[in-house]
C-alpha cells in the first residue's frame, strides 16, 4: 500500500469512526497547504521550464516567452488578488498590470477591519490566484470548449487556458502575505469545518467532487 493509500484509507477511518475533532483539522491543513503547495509547485515547474528555454535561448528571451506572451495569465492573476482582497474588505489602492523589468504586475491594498477580518484579507487575497486559477479551468474552461467550433478558436482556448495555469503560481511576497494571516484564518476554516461535520457535512469531500464534476 503507498503513502497516499494508507493517508486515505486512515483518513477515511477516522471519517467513518465520526472522529469529527480530527477529520476537521485534517481538512483544514489539507484545503489550506494545498492551495499553497499546488501555487509553489506551478512555480518550480515553470520556473523549471523556463530555465531549460533559457539554456537554448537566453534568459531574456525565456523569461518574454513565459511571461509576456502568456500575459493573459498575468492579468487573471492580479484581478484575483484584488477581486479576493476587495470581497473579503481590504482597500484597493492599485492594480499595477504593465510589467516593469521582473515585476509583470501587482496589487497594492491595504487590509480593514479587526483582525479576523483581516487575516481574512491577507490569506484569501494571497493565494487568489489558485483559487481563481482553479476555478476558470474546471468550471469556465470546459464550458466554453464547445462553442470553440474552429481550429483558431480551440487554439485561442489552449493559449488562454496554458496562459491562467502558468500564472497561478504563488511568488515568495504571496506566500508571506499568505503566512500573515494564516493562523486566524486556519482557526476559522477549522471552527467551520467542525460545526459542518457535526450535521454531516464534509467540506473537502464536497469541494473535490465539485472540481471532478466541474460543479
Amino acid at each position: 500500500m503507498t503513502l497516499l493509500s494508507q493517508c486515505v484509507a486512515n483518513y477515511t477511518a477516522l471519517a467513518a469512526q465520526n472522529h469529527q475533532v480530527a477529520v476537521a483539522a485534517v481538512n483544514t491543513i489539507v484545503f489550506l497547504s494545498g492551495f499553497v503547495g499546488f501555487g509553489l509547485l506551478i512555480r518550480l515547474v515553470a520556473d523549471g521550464l523556463t530555465a531549460l528555454l533559457g539554456l537554448a535561448i537566453g534568459r531574456a528571451p525565456a523569461f518574454t516567452v513565459r511571461n509576456v506572451i502568456t500575459y493573459p495569465g498575468v492579468v487573471h492573476h492580479e484581478l484575483a488578488h484584488a477581486l479576493f482582497a476587495w470581497i473579503t474588505g481590504a482597500r484597493v489602492e492599485r492594480i499595477t498590470l504593465r510589467p516593469a523589468g521582473d515585476t509583470l504586475g501587482s496589487v497594492q491594498f491595504t487590509p480593514r477591519g479587526a483582525a479576523l477580518r483581516q487575516s481574512l484579507q491577507l490569506t484569501l487575497s494571497a493565494i487568489a490566484p489558485v483559487v481563481c486559477g482553479t476555478l476558470t479551468l474546471t468550471l469556465l474552461m470546459p464550458r466554453l470548449l464547445p462553442w470553440c467550433q474552429t481550429f483558431w478558436q480551440r487554439a485561442l482556448w489552449g493559449y488562454f487556458a496554458v496562459s491562467v495555469f502558468f500564472h497561478m503560481d504563488l511568488s515568495p511576497q504571496d506566500v508571506r502575505v499568505a503566512l500573515r494571516g494564516l493562523p486566524l484564518c486556519a482557526l476559522l476554516f477549522f471552527l467551520i469545518t467542525l460545526v459542518l461535520l457535526l450535521f454531516g457535512i464534509n467540506d473537502l469531500t464536497l469541494i473535490l467532487s465539485a472540481l471532478r464534476t466541474g460543479f
